[in-house]
């Protein structure tokens, strides 16, 4: 791995000048190329767009731990509070799972304002003839180069990473795109914008945002633009979890397919609710941004975003569901309980035994109930120090309460009420499909709203009788 360099210098204003000279190229397209305003927002739009997958790679190597709730704890929350990190490369620094979440944020950001940003994009601008000129390509390839060259000199190989939170960098890159877009709409309109003085103030004023955040993010920021730095609200460092010297006597890992199970039991109960609102928003945007004289490579560009974002949403749940269950190994001392997470190679806490209390058989996973596993939720610590988690899912329950001396009353589960669960089935497939026969979307796509819509309120009846399925917990 690359040994960073130390950090308590600024860096130089030297680190600018491949952001200068990029930034300086749609000057010249301007004066050399006769740019207007149209093409000008294309190029800045463009970058905005391709910095995405830039700042997500950014956060995955952040070594600051983030801020979590602790009041609403969930699988992100609980994610992010992952210890370790993973070498992929002796070239790069190590990537910690707990960003995982906030890279989830980034991407899912991308794909929804690339999405909606083309669709307004192409409705306004003649993007498909400006994308023809080389010039264009080439000033958008040097801005995005030279965001890159800065991250890679600076972030990875300077050891920016390690004084920042995923967190951090997630909110800087979410301000700057904020602030670049106000700059957009208030300073130039395609329409009413012209002449070169007004185009190249416009160049300027893009460059003076650069320039201010360049100086913010390497610790000399401005009174009015510091804030494009991001969060200065660093997380307190927390001990790490005390584990015995020497072997553990148990180790007890999760179960690999009851984990896989659980990651698509739970991600495709969640896809009946955000699904129907993605392709409501294929829906709108179609009718709003596309009519009889749209080029059809817009409309299936539009068709083969939005099933990008359709496939991509429930499939950083999966990977975060994963990462949370399936690397664990629980670990038995004399007088300890480890979590050791197996990927990262780290503990990720230790409790006594007499501080594993209110244990309960989850009952309603039905991956537990398909394959005779075990997951048990559980409290442990006390006062400041309490915290409740999922143990499991674990194949041999009988050994994992025995080693861990887990006090639950019962590991029977009782089976799944068949006709509860059978009625839920016929019902949710009946109410599906007497909307999609009466509002037929086949025959128009506008069609596609009111089913979308309504389908998540109409599975409500068939959700409760499932879980009235489930046996009670009591």
């Amino acid at each position: 791995m690359v040994s960073p360099r130390t950090l308590e210098r600024s860096v130089p204003w030297i680190g600018f000048v491949p952001l200068l000279f990029a930034n300086l190229l749609p000057l010249v397209g301007v004066l050399a190329f006769g740019w207007d305003a149209a093409i000008l927002v294309t190029v800045y739009v463009l970058e905005m767009f391709l910095t995405f997958p830039l700042t997500a790679a950014k956060a995955l190597f952040a070594q600051q731990p983030p801020k979590t709730d602790d009041e609403d704890p969930n699988v992100s929350d609980e994610l992010k509070q992952r210890r370790g990190s993973v070498e992929l490369v002796s070239w790069l620094p190590p990537i910690y799972p707990r960003n995982v979440p906030f890279v989830s944020t980034v991407l899912l950001g991308f794909a929804w304002v690339s999405v909606f940003g083309a669709s307004v994009l192409s409705e306004v601008i003649p993007v498909e003839d400006v994308l023809l000129r080389s010039e264009v390509v080439m000033s958008v390839v040097a801005l995005v180069a030279a965001t890159s060259a800065d991250v890679w000199r600076d972030y990875l190989r300077g050891g920016r990473y390690e004084t920042v939170s995923a967190y951090e960098v997630v909110q800087t890159h979410v301000g700057q795109t904020f602030f670049l877009v106000v700059v957009l709409m208030v300073v130039v309109s395609p329409d009413d914008v012209g002449g070169v003085a007004l185009l190249a103030g416009f160049v300027f004023g893009k460059l003076l945002v650069d320039w201010a955040t360049f100086r913010a993010a390497h610790g000399e920021p401005g009174r009015l633009l510091g804030w494009l730095a991001g969060p200065n609200d660093p997380t307190k460092p927390v001990d790490p979890p005390m584990v015995p010297e020497g072997g553990p006597d148990v180790r007890i890992s999760t179960d690999d397919t009851a984990v896989l199970y659980t990651a698509a039991h739970h991600t495709l109960f969640g896809a009946v609710f955000f699904a129907p609102w993605i392709l409501i928003s294929l829906v709108v945007s179609l009718a709003v941004f596309t009519g009889d004289d749209t080029p059809l490579a817009v409309v299936v560009g539009t068709g083969v975003a939005f099933a990008f974002l359709l496939l991509l949403q429930p499939a950083m749940e999966f990977v975060k569901i994963v990462l949370r269950y399936g690397p664990l190994e629980y670990r038995r001392y004399e007088d300890r309980l480890v979590a050791y997470d197996t990927l990262v190679d780290e503990p990720q806490w230790s409790v006594l035994p007499d501080e594993v209390r209110d244990a309960t058989v989850v009952v309603d996973n039905l991956p537990d109930h398909l394959l005779g596993t075990r997951t048990f939720a559980v409290t442990m610590g006390w006062g400041d120090d309490e915290f409740e988690r999922d143990l499991g899912p674990v194949s041999d329950s009988d050994a994992f309460v025995s080693a861990f001396e887990i006090p639950v009353r019962t590991m029977e589960l009782d089976p799944i009420d068949r006709r509860l669960a059978w009625a839920a089935v016929v019902l949710g497939v009946g109410l599906a499909g007497a909307l999609i026969l009466t509002f037929r979307p086949w025959a128009s796509v506008i069609a596609l709203v009111p089913v979308t819509f309504l389908l998540p309120f109409s599975l409500f009846v068939p959700l409760g009788l499932w879980r009235l399925a489930y046996p009670s917990s009591d």
